[in-house]
């Protein structure tokens, strides 16, 4: 016999290619976010969104819901490998953050415009 499973911890895959769930924008802690399911956004004009609970804080927030390309996202700036991952909407600049295997993080902004951390100092 099997127990049932119980709900998914994270959106599906093609909408969220990590394997963690977003830091808390009010305490900026990664460790205890779960995913609640999704919805639709009114602050995004009705748009499908992610609905995330920090069990910290208890802060609640919404994500919108994209198809990322996985495989296929932007060089890093840093090292110009062409394997980087979607990470998470960038918390100090409009824009994605991405990371590298090799552990550079940037965000490309929605107008195509690479930022690093160091120019956000």
């Amino acid at each position: 016999m099997t127990l049932p499973a119980g709900p998914p911890r994270l959106p599906a895959a093609d909408q969220w290619p990590v394997l963690t769930g977003p830091d808390c924008p009010e305490c900026e802690g990664p460790d205890d976010v779960t995913w609640q399911g999704a919805a639709t956004g009114l602050d995004y004009g009705g748009a499908p969104v992610h609905l995330w609970e920090c069990g910290g804080c208890c802060a609640e927030w919404a994500i919108p819901a994209h198809h990322w390309p996985v495989l296929d996202g932007p060089d890093c700036p840093s090292c110009l490998t062409d394997v980087t991952s979607w990470a998470t909407l960038a918390p100090d600049v409009p824009g994605d953050l991405w990371t590298c295997h090799n552990g550079h993080e940037f965000v490309l902004t929605p107008e195509g415009l690479t930022v690093l951390p160091e120019d956000t100092a």
